[in-house]
């Protein structure tokens, strides 16, 4: 291979060849057109950034008169949920030739707001909201200005794709893992302010215990903030007020290890004496000591899944009113299981 073939800029054919597919899949992939499995699309998403491939989006945009440029709102960039979302999101509209614009809400409804009236302004090719803080109205109109995916948000006549986590199969998951090795005494650690979410995992808890015969118990249900602090406060709450558990479920991964520190840092053993799930299935999880048992939705696939359905609504392929359901998987690690103890009772309740 000559020097001069070797600076040129990589293709559309040198991007097939790496990822082992057609001229026509890379296209697809690209230009969000068609189905293609999310094994392939990976592939395809990964050869082209090994070798630098650039879509000529200025051209496109030129052509068809519409921003190259995606819009990426989220609560809290610094939560575990949300960076693995927002790298598929990069992944993706950079193999299709798009930019992404993004902005942290910090969970404030007035920032998102004003993030999504600043979009608008830009007059950016779609948008990609992940857990809005918006009332409805607020939001139905924040929206009409752009294609929108949802993200772990429904939308009353909402025109757009919505991506659902099964968070009330989540928690109740979650709950009859606790109760599958014998736990009795199950705190759930919710939200210190009303959130949806918050209310379908607490209902899947509920489920589980209603389930065995056991009365969810308001004692075990703790308001408390979104993060580690928030978790580490509960454990403290509970202790002072001398209510026993013997287990914890908690909203967010972030929850459940602070709620862990707490145990250990007070003469706890875990699992021996609390055991604890999470959800959110974020990389933090596994690098903790012990490994935290928890919930799982694949957030890289969501992310992947949120651009393929905004390409789709940008170019006019997409469904006016799409919803696309996502099966949460619970991991089970050291936090909840003991060494040697048998993985079957990570199933349902005894």
């Amino acid at each position: 291979m000559g020097l001069r073939e070797r600076e040129r800029p990589p293709t559309l054919e040198d991007v097939a060849r790496r990822a082992g597919v057609s001229r026509q899949t890379i296209s697809r992939v690209i230009n969000g057109k068609g189905e293609v499995a999310a094994a392939t699309r990976e592939r395809v998403l990964a050869a082209v950034l090994e070798l630098g491939y650039q879509p000529n989006s200025l051209a496109r945009s030129l052509a068809t008169r519409k921003s190259p440029v995606l819009g990426l709102v989220v609560p809290d960039i610094t939560q575990p949920f949300y960076p693995q979302i927002a790298r598929a999101v990069e992944d993706a509209a950079f193999a299709a030739g798009y930019s992404v614009f993004l902005c942290d809400t910090a969970g404030s409804p007035d920032r998102e707001r004003w993030a999504l009236e600043r979009l608008g302004g830009q007059r950016v090719g779609g948008v990609i909201i992940c857990n809005s803080r918006l009332d409805d109205a607020t939001l139905a109109a924040a929206v009409r200005a752009f294609p929108v995916v949802l993200v772990n948000r429904e939308l009353p006549d909402l025109d757009g794709t919505v991506i659902w986590s099964g968070y009330e199969l989540g928690g109740e998951m979650a709950t009859a893992h606790l109760l599958g090795l014998g736990r009795r005494r199950i705190a759930y650690l919710g939200l210190n302010y009303p959130n949806h979410i918050d209310e379908l995992k607490g209902q899947g808890y509920a489920q589980a215990l209603v389930e065995v015969g056991l009365e969810p118990l308001p004692e075990l249900h703790r308001r408390v903030g979104n993060t580690f602090q928030g978790g580490y406060e509960a454990m403290a709450l509970l202790a002072a007020e001398e209510v026993t558990v013997d287990a914890i479920f908690a909203f967010n991964d972030v929850m459940a290890i602070g709620a862990m520190r707490w145990a250990l840092s007070h003469g706890q053993r875990v699992p021996e004496d609390v055991a604890v799930v999470g959800f959110g299935g974020s990389e933090v999880a596994a690098m903790v000591t012990p490994a935290l048992s928890t919930i799982a939705v694949p957030l890289y696939f969501i992310g992947l899944t949120a651009v393929q359905e905004i390409l789709n609504l940008i170019e006019g392929k997409g469904r006016a009113r799409r919803r696309v359901e996502v099966q949460p998987e619970l991991i089970v690690r050291g936090s909840s299981v003991t060494e040697g103890q048998p993985a079957a009772l990570a199933g349902a309740p005894a």
